[in-house]
């Protein structure tokens, strides 16, 4: 078979298999909300945003968002007591 097939069909496995293969260890995305875009953080299994709820609260839809983007490939946030 031509590597070039291979390389493709290995890809395709490794995203359908994504739940138990891929583990994001950090990444900074933008998220265009419908008022504001929001700097949403990830390291480590710590989530950051730059929105007032997730300032109150420790989770926000923004974050909520991106783990139901990233499915299992990343640590769900954790909701805090507000301060």
């Amino acid at each position: 078979m031509d590597s070039a097939v291979s390389r493709i069909l290995k890809a395709k496995q490794y995203a359908a298999e994504r739940d138990h293969r891929v583990k994001v260890h950090s990444f900074e995305v933008e998220l265009h909300g419908d008022n504001h875009n929001h700097l949403v953080i990830y390291d480590r299994g710590e989530w950051k945003c730059d929105c007032e709820e997730f300032l109150l609260r420790g989770v926000c839809a923004h974050v909520m968002a991106m783990e139901e983007i990233l499915g299992d490939s990343v640590e769900p946030a954790m909701m805090t007591t507000p301060r």
